[in-house]
């Protein structure tokens, strides 16, 4: 579910609809959590689907660090990519922050380099650091960049208004002790599907194909 105060709002004719901040939104500010009303679509399942069902649900969702399909019932399934995104999630809990200030009528963007990408896409964010193409490969170079954006933001989560909260509280233990030492938040990492190892600590509709 996303936070009340983003919205869905045409960007352009090219890359279609996007999510927009209606007020501002604080750094620390849960912008996005799992809810009881998003799909979970597990690899069995999926591989059964067939057109137009299958395409419909590789546009509209992403790959978790368990292989299975999340498709969100609301707008949060239009959130675009952007190379430099104000929304990330602490590793394997389900949820994501803004991780600086979001600004009324300001897009709100996460990195799809970290959702499991199947297929390459084409870049279309603007953004000064564009990759220019989004591929599966992103994921363990850029985790570690993204890790440190959430851990710099997330003792703010503790000083905002979160109406997200009780969608949160599975993951209130590991939050509090986010709180106290950022450091020890999951990487992002342990999203990676297939599994791979992780390392010791030092997670358009979706891109536009």
């Amino acid at each position: 579910m996303l936070h009340p105060a983003i919205d869905l709002k045409l960007v352009n004719p090219d890359i279609g609809y996007g999510v927009f901040a209606t007020q501002d939104i604080p750094k620390g500010t849960i912008i996005w959590a799992l809810d009881p009303l998003d799909q979970i679509i597990d690899q069995s399942k999926a591989r059964t689907l067939r057109d137009p069902a299958d395409t419909q649900l590789r546009r509209y969702s992403w790959v978790n660090g368990s292989g299975d399909r999340i498709l969100c019932w609301d707008f949060g399934r239009f959130m675009n990519h952007c190379c430099e995104p104000n929304s990330i999630g602490p590793g394997k809990l389900e949820f994501e922050i803004a991780v600086r200030d979001i600004a009324a009528g300001e897009e709100v963007t996460c990195d799809y380099g970290t959702f499991n990408l199947e297929e390459p896409m084409t870049c279309a964010c603007g953004s000064p650091h564009c990759r220019g193409r989004i591929v599966a490969e992103d994921f363990d170079r850029i985790a570690p960049a993204l890790d440190q954006r959430v851990r710099a933001a997330f003792r703010d989560i503790q000083n905002v208004h979160q109406p997200l909260w009780p969608l949160v509280q599975k993951w209130r233990l590991q939050i509090e002790r986010g709180i106290a030492q950022p450091s020890h938040l999951p990487s992002l990492l342990e999203n990676r599907w297939p599994r791979v190892p992780v390392a010791a600590p030092a997670r358009q509709r979706r891109a536009n194909p």
